[in-house]
């Protein structure tokens, strides 16, 4: 049977894409929720970083990072009890003797299926966010829409307000393709960086200082350069090549981090992924998150289920392909989130 630590970097390894090593046979049942939920006004402190069993946290009122403990006996919360972990980077919580004794209730969160194929469970990447930033590469990796899209779509989910960020655009050729600006049409905000040169770093910054922001995309596309870039050299750590083989990134981010910025900035390095599976969308509520698809809709007829028919005004529209994917994996209606197996 593997280790606790063992088991959370075989997530870690599945978030990032790597092909994870062999998993213990039996997965643990998910544990039914005991605790309770503070209010906003109970927290001390943020969560900074996760570690099995401990989370660094940044204390109200006093400088640096300290590691806390706590139990997942303890912080296991009614509605959230399928979580891999209760508590994750931006939640808010109590600490009492370097101990996490409560977690707050979540303005929000940007959460994932974790692989479990007896018990999913869910992997809440980070909580309580005023922006989410989706980096994507201009080239080197080449621009993907299908990742863009779902963080897009997860984020309207939850109300967050997400900025599109184009890096790498120093190294486009004049004249190249920029399939990117059928976003800005879609009225998501929409920026054209470099982390190696100032182009858009200072725009950016605009938009995300003083927030509590996540950064997210596939890996190599330079999350972490950008914040390199916008915070400096000494608040992060070494930032890994493109692997030759593969035009991606060496997986340097293993986990996601909090790093203060500017004027209360809070912004969030999380590790590249290859892939992310929505979780709180389904069939009948996705085209909703496509706004300017939702807008065109009103032109089909009455049952139109905007996939494959020959007469739905959807078809030929951008993002309609990121739609049809995105709806083939989706189930026609989510179970409520807090039944556990017994009471299926």
């Amino acid at each position: 049977m593997l280790s606790e630590s063992e088991d959370l970097q075989q997530e870690d390894n599945w978030f990032e894409g790597i092909k994870p090593r062999a998993r213990r046979k039996y997965a643990k049942r998910p544990m039914k929720g005991r605790a309770r939920e503070l209010s906003a006004e109970e927290g001390n402190a943020t969560v900074a970083e996760i570690f099995p069993n401990q989370a660094a946290l940044r204390l109200d009122g006093v400088p640096g990072r300290v590691l806390c403990g706590y139990r997942m006996s303890t912080l296991a919360f009614n509605g959230t009890s399928r979580e891999r972990s209760p508590v994750c980077v931006g939640d808010r919580v109590r600490a009492e003797a370097r101990v996490i004794v409560g977690r707050c209730i979540r303005r929000n969160a940007l959460v994932r299926s974790a692989p479990n194929a007896r018990n999913p469970l869910l992997h809440a990447v980070a909580a309580n966010l005023d922006a989410l930033v989706v980096v994507a590469a201009a080239c080197e990796p080449d621009f993907t829409p299908g990742i863009v899209d779902r963080f897009l779509v997860a984020a309207s989910a939850q109300n967050i307000p997400a900025i599109l960020c184009i890096n790498k655009a120093d190294l486009l050729v004049a004249g190249a393709d920029k399939p990117w600006l059928r976003y800005a049409a879609a009225g998501v905000a929409l920026v054209e960086a470099s982390a190696m040169q100032e182009d858009g770093a200072e725009a950016l910054a605009r938009l995300v200082r003083g927030k509590a922001a996540a950064f997210c995309g596939h890996s190599g596309v330079g999350k972490t350069s950008l914040l390199r870039r916008l915070l400096g050299d000494a608040a992060l750590g070494r930032i890994g090549e493109l692997s030759a083989a593969t035009g991606m990134g060496k997986h340097t981010t293993t986990g996601a981090v909090m790093l203060p910025g500017p004027e209360g900035s809070s912004w969030i390095d999380t590790p590249g992924i290859m892939n992310f599976t929505l979780v709180g969308v389904d069939r009948a509520g996705l085209l909703q998150h496509f706004p300017e698809l939702q807008e065109a809709s009103a032109r089909c007829a009455e049952g139109c289920l905007h996939d494959a028919e020959p007469d739905c005004a959807l078809l030929g529209l951008p993002r309609h392909r990121s739609y049809r994917e995105i709806l083939a994996v989706l189930k026609d209606s989510l179970p409520p989130p807090d039944q556990s197996d017994d009471e299926r």
